[in-house]
């Protein structure tokens, strides 16, 4: 054993903190600025597929609007066909959609994608929030439970709950035609769960707030699945608020 060691002292210096929405986190880099250091940005435009073959890879590009009008009788046809030299697919809940649209990829590289909606209920008939702090429960299978949010207005959000649903067909996915419906009577599945540990949340208090939808790589009853490495692919198949993660990355 060495009878010396080296010793480093750090000086640790209170740093100012600012909590950031993600409005703030896209002002942070504005188009203008993306596009002085190459960026290009392509609106209404959907990437429907693309082919690779030997290590060469096309990207089929159709106007969005030709995707609202298609009635599905004919394939898809690309208006724009595009070499790149690297593709990011982190085309959110319609990454795993789209990875299935490339010709010459292989399906084992894929891997199954589920599902997960998750809905919220706000509190309401009250004056005093009765919470300081966050609340996360035992996480359940799929979520971490039906925890206490309160956002920068003060007002108190419940969830979300899991509720596994199917996938739609290519083109919906693309327009994220998804369903982020709330209805009322879903309530009666928080209620029990709040009081866990909100024993005096009254009945009729809950409001329907909003939902989202999580793409995940493990299903109900599964070992939770993070990462799967794929060497040469960059796809983000399964990121909950791949947009926010994304900028932050920048």
């Amino acid at each position: 054993m060495e009878s010396s060691a080296n010793i480093g002292f750090y000086q640790f210096v209170p740093i100012e903190l600012e909590l950031l929405t993600d409005r703030d986190i896209t002002h942070m880099w504005t188009q203008g600025e993306a596009e002085n250091h190459g960026a290009t940005f392509s609106y209404n435009t959907t990437v429907i597929g693309g082919h690779i073959e030997e290590n060469r890879l096309s990207l089929h590009i159709s106007e969005t609007k030709h995707l609202e009008n298609w009635n599905g009788k004919f394939p898809l046809q690309p208006e724009m066909v595009l070499i790149p030299k690297l593709v990011v697919n982190s085309a959110g809940l319609s990454a795993p959609v789209l990875a299935k649209r490339f010709d010459g990829l292989r399906s084992a590289v894929i891997p199954p994608t589920y599902y997960a909606r998750g809905c919220y209920f706000t509190l309401s008939n009250t004056t005093i929030c009765p919470f300081k702090h966050l609340i996360y429960p035992i996480p359940e299978d799929g979520g971490l439970g039906v925890h206490v949010t309160l956002d920068l207005n003060g007002q108190v959000k419940f969830g979300p709950n899991v509720e596994w649903i199917d996938g739609i067909d290519d083109v919906s996915s693309f327009l994220n035609k998804f369903d982020y419906s709330v209805c009322t009577n879903r309530a009666k599945l928080f209620y029990p769960e709040i009081r866990k540990y909100y024993p005096n949340l009254k009945d009729g208090s809950l409001d329907p707030g909003y939902a989202g939808i999580r793409p995940k790589l493990s299903g109900p009853r599964q070992s939770p699945v993070d990462f799967v490495i794929q060497e040469c692919l960059i796809m983000v198949l399964a990121m909950s608020q791949a947009d926010l993660y994304t900028k932050c990355c920048h």
